[in-house]
């Protein structure tokens, strides 16, 4: 767990994480992003959305004071099963969506980010007891975004393969390597 991490390793960690979801998108157009080739599956920008929803949500929300979440609206928007949050955006229609724009999704994850960064330097300088929970819901946090990185590209690539244009997921083949410290 992440409970004994020193703060600058976890900072690593957790920029390594949510940098590697964008990067992943980093080549992709902005159709690519609403691409839901099945019902089974989510779009890439639906994706991204509803890892920040989950800091927002569970970590940032109710544990950094002065923190203003999304617009609650998007929480019905990116919920995916959370039942006793609320009310959700039926899965099957994710793709039906073309708003909010990626612009205004990223600029989320960057309030995020920042407020997660924040977080970790205030849980940091706390007692470590008071700070095991949350630690643990931020480990939980990271693998959930990594789980919806592996999620992300199935979904894309299941579009993709629907396309009769062959389209390719890195068109520069270039591949990208994740890099993430334990």
């Amino acid at each position: 767990m992440a409970s004994a991490a020193p703060t600058e390793a976890l900072l690593r960690r957790l920029h390594a994480v949510r940098a590697h979801s964008e990067a992943l998108i980093a080549e992709l157009e902005p159709e690519d992003l609403c691409l839901q080739g099945m019902a089974d599956a989510s779009p890439p920008k639906w994706h991204l959305g509803h890892t920040t929803w989950f800091f927002d949500t569970f970590l940032l929300t109710p544990h950094l004071p002065g923190h203003e979440p999304a617009e609650s609206r998007w929480s019905f928007l990116f919920n995916s099963y959370y039942d006793a949050i609320g009310a959700r955006h039926p899965r099957p229609q994710r793709g039906l969506l073309s708003r909010p724009p990626l612009a205004a999704v990223l600029a989320w994850r960057r309030r995020v980010d920042a407020g997660l960064e924040a977080l970790v330097e205030r849980l940091s300088a706390g007692p470590a007891t008071a700070a095991a929970p949350l630690w643990e819901l931020l480990e939980l946090g990271l693998q959930h975004e990594q789980q919806h990185q592996e999620l992300l590209l199935m979904d894309l690539l299941d579009g993709f393969s629907r396309n009769p244009l062959e389209p390719a997921v890195e068109p520069s083949g270039r591949g990208a390597e994740a890099t993430y410290e334990t």
